[in-house]
């Protein structure tokens, strides 16, 4: 087994997270920075209460939305074109967004079931792709001799980093050596092909825009 392979099957752990620094500036009635802290936790409450408030109307008119959008992809058999608004009779209205985000996350292990059991395993996997990136550890790889001899050829340099009587690194460190973090996604243009992976079943085009989760982006704009 290689260190890429190696490094791909290698599970990252998480460092311990710093608990921080307080300053204390003073009293609110006799420091400006306090009375300022003072406004600005008081006018963030307010802000997160209409956020909440809004928040529930997005909901209503963005399930409303996503209703439309579904039957209208149905009829169409591609994406509705945009820009899409919801509008009431006094011709107030809202935007409607949906971004195909595919590619940019990853597909959970539950969302890859329900898409095989939706279209099958072989449109499903015409549908995703894998991708490792690799990364090195720039501490590892700071140690004098480590980058001329990856340069040069990576396997060949970890047999010369751990051969020898004074080896640059240990076979524990070379294992180390190399990071790799692993995702499936949707191919980019998932949400276009829609219609030619599962027709113009509004059913199914609901159930597969909910197996995409996160990959594609659906929300009202005001």
């Amino acid at each position: 087994m290689g260190i890429l392979t190696k490094a791909a099957g290698k599970k990252v752990e998480s460092k311990p997270k710093s608990k921080g620094l307080v300053w204390v500036a003073g009293d609110v009635n006799g420091n400006a920075i306090a009375k300022s802290i003072h406004e600005l936790v008081q006018l963030s409450s307010e802000a997160k209460a209409l956020e909440a408030k809004m928040d529930i109307h997005k909901t209503v008119v963005k399930k409303y939305a996503e209703s439309q959008y579904v039957t209208g992809y149905a009829e169409l058999g591609v994406p509705p074109d945009g820009p899409l608004f919801v509008q009431n009779a006094d011709g107030e209205k809202v935007t409607f967004v949906v971004q195909d985000r595919s590619g940019q996350y990853g597909v959970k292990d539950e969302q890859k079931d329900a898409l095989v059991q939706l279209v099958g395993s072989d449109v499903a996997d015409d549908l995703l792709y894998g991708e490792t990136k690799f990364s090195f550890n720039r501490e590892l790889l700071a140690v004098p001799g480590v980058l001329e001899a990856i340069e040069k050829a990576l396997e060949g340099a970890v047999k010369k980093l751990t051969s020898g009587a004074r080896p640059v690194l240990s076979s524990e460190q070379a294992e180390n050596l190399v990071e790799a973090d692993q995702k499936v996604s949707f191919k980019p243009g998932t949400l276009d092909r829609l219609g030619y992976v599962v027709g113009r079943d509004t059913g199914k085009i609901k159930q597969f825009l909910d197996i995409m989760g996160s990959s594609v982006t659906k929300y009202i704009k005001c």
